[in-house]
């Protein structure tokens, strides 16, 4: 049986397919939007923090009595 009306309505071709966009590398629609800027900068962050957090555990050790 063939349906009397296709229309929008039955939702069945109710929008036209989505452009695929490729960036230069062609790695499809999801490509990384990070930076490489950005990505040196939240490895500076992440190792500043963990320095920070290496003194902080040495001073607490230094403060300890054995």
């Amino acid at each position: 049986m063939v349906p009397a009306h296709n229309g929008p309505s039955s939702g069945r071709f109710a929008r036209s397919p989505r452009p695929v966009l490729h960036n230069a590398a062609g790695s499809g629609p999801r490509a990384n939007t990070v930076t490489a800027s950005q990505a040196r900068a939240a490895r500076r962050r992440e190792a500043r923090r963990d320095e920070q957090a290496v003194a902080a555990w040495l001073r607490e050790l230094s403060g300890r009595t054995r």
